[in-house]
């Protein structure tokens, strides 16, 4: 083979998987230049020449591209990477990547491709300003994708935290412009090493990575802890704790993804039951063999028909009449789900959870038939309502119902936070279009309460039993259920009040002007026989 058809077949190879070709000397200056450039708005691509390749990038990556030509070495590739675009009029986004050019260091060959490789999470995720991170909320999306695209190609990956200490100090000694240094750094380092762009920040000082299984982790955490030396004036920098965990083969990206933000979560929030002191990889490899573990055991009680259901009434507060009944799951007899729910939600299974009730639900009562009165209302978790599968599921079930659609009622749970407000808004005015009461449970109990009021048309709130414990003895409590029952009948909204057990509550929750009640003074959880059907969920 001549020279020119061996470099057409090399160019004919990067073509198939880039728009633009870039060489870039070691001060970030275009030396040579072949593709579409236009989106650049650049007529021509020899016109790149001579110009400097931070002018295409948005200022809160220049640092990452920066770091990317001064540490690549020769035959290390780096990408795709995702980053902003400085062009208003071009593509908001380039996936970049590139190597230190073959025979000659002192050049860095770039590919620019102005098409998505990689799943829209990252593309859209939230940023970090400061380091260029992904946002905690977003990074199990975008380790999902980073897991399944690595399934696919057949590599292995690991998930690796790092836990900086001393940093509040390190930051007590140096200006804000040095700080702000320093967390650009970090960004680039993490984001340059990492799989799919798959680098998160999850809490002040704490970050986690995906990366390939042949990355370093020895060598990231000493360039970490160099970088903080070198900008502090005292030379004492920030001390870098890290552990890693390679990804178990056997779990489905899915899986993987929800037990990895199970762990990160933790070791986020500084659970030190979670993260132990025998270090951060064997703490780590621990939690997530548990995590699998508890995984393996909540899936096998929804396959198999292990779940308990109970039902408890929820009555008119004037006239003592029943209402409508609410669905609640058990897992062991005589023992509160909460911590269950809690961890379902956590790692992503509790739409799986929902999907179940609420499909039994819908059969039960087409047992009943068209003419019964028995009214139910069935939890769905905030996290279900942003989960496509789970509301593509909810629909179906929901399309087919044969009984009177006001015996069915959905009661959205504010335990884990809804992040799209307005999908969730969508789907709720979908359903009540059908027909279907919709009932925004635990109000008051979190801090999101008015802001989902606010964006959230509703039938009926179902306010904290907190406020009702408490209001015969505190007056505060008292005005609160007061102010929110008035707030909801302006909007037309239903009140309901649970964890009321005394009559003095009852009359006392009437005289606020709650509508109904719920709790042990009009009746305890009692068995509900919803047909159970083994097999997977949504």
């Amino acid at each position: 083979m001549n020279a020119t058809e061996q470099r057409n077949r090399f160019l004919a190879f990067a073509f198939a998987s880039a728009d633009l070709l870039l060489e870039v000397s070691s001060d970030g200056t275009v030396t040579f230049a072949l593709g579409a450039s236009h989106p650049l708005s650049v007529a021509d691509a020899t016109l790149l020449v001579g110009r400097s390749v931070l002018d295409f990038v948005a200022p809160r990556d220049a640092g990452l591209v920066r770091h990317l030509i001064k540490t690549v070495t020769t035959g290390q590739r780096f990408g795709p990477l995702r980053v902003e675009s400085a062009n208003d009029d071009g593509p908001d986004q380039i996936m970049l990547s590139g190597c230190r050019f073959p025979g000659n260091d002192g050049i860095i060959c770039f590919t620019l491709s102005y098409e998505a490789h990689t799943g829209p999470a990252v593309a859209t995720v939230e940023r970090d300003d400061h380091t260029g991170l992904i946002e905690p909320q977003g990074f199990e999306e975008v380790a999902q994708e980073a897991i399944r695209s690595a399934k696919d190609a057949g590599q292995d990956i690991k998930l690796s935290l790092f836990s900086f200490e001393g940093q509040e100090a390190f930051a007590s000694r140096v200006n804000s412009e040095v700080a702000e240094e320093f967390l650009g750094q970090t960004g680039a380092i993490l984001r340059a090493e990492s799989y799919g762009d798959a680098a998160g920040l999850q809490s002040d000082g704490k970050y986690a990575i995906l990366h390939s299984s042949d990355a370093q982790l020895d060598d990231i955490t000493d360039r970490l802890q160099e970088i903080s030396k070198s900008l502090d004036p005292d030379k004492e920098g920030v001390r870098v704790e890290s552990g890693s965990i390679e990804i178990d083969a056997d779990m489905s990206s899915k899986d993987a993804a929800g037990a990895l933000a199970f762990a990160v979560k933790q070791f986020a929030s500084g659970d030190n039951a979670a993260i132990g002191a025998e270090g951060l990889s064997r703490s780590l490899e621990s939690l997530m063999k548990d995590t699998g573990a508890r995984m393996t055991r909540f899936r096998s009680a929804l396959s198999n028909g292990q779940l308990g259901f109970m039902q408890q009434p929820i009555v008119d507060l004037k006239s003592e009449k029943l209402h409508h009944y609410e669905v609640l799951v058990r897992f062991e007899e005589n023992k509160s789900p909460f911590q269950m729910i809690r961890f379902a939600e956590e790692t992503g299974m509790v739409m799986e959870l929902d999907d179940i009730i609420l499909k039994q639900a819908i059969a039960y009562l087409s047992q009943l038939g068209k003419k019964s009165q028995v009214k139910l209302a069935v939890n769905v978790s905030g996290r279900s309502l942003s989960s496509t599968r789970f509301i593509s599921n909810l629909y179906r079930a929901m399309s087919k119902v044969e009984f009177p659609r006001s015996n069915l009622m959905l009661e959205i749970t504010e335990s884990s936070i809804i992040e799209d407000l307005d999908q969730a808004n969508r789907v709720i005015q979908k359903i009540r279009k059908l027909g279907h009461h919709v009932c925004l449970d635990d109000f008051g109990a979190g801090a999101a309460s008015f802001q989902y009021l606010r964006a959230l048309t509703v039938d009926y709130i179902k306010i904290d039993g907190a406020y009702v414990r408490t209001a015969l003895k505190r007056r505060r409590e008292a005005m609160l259920l007061k102010a929110i029952a008035g707030l909801a009948h302006d909007l037309d909204i239903g009140t309901i009040a649970e964890s009321i057990e005394t009559k003095d509550q009852s009359a006392m929750l009437l005289k606020l002007g709650i509508d109904q009640g719920q709790g042990y003074l009009f009746g305890r959880p009692e068995p509900l026989n919803l047909p159970q059907e083994s097999g997977k969920a949504a």
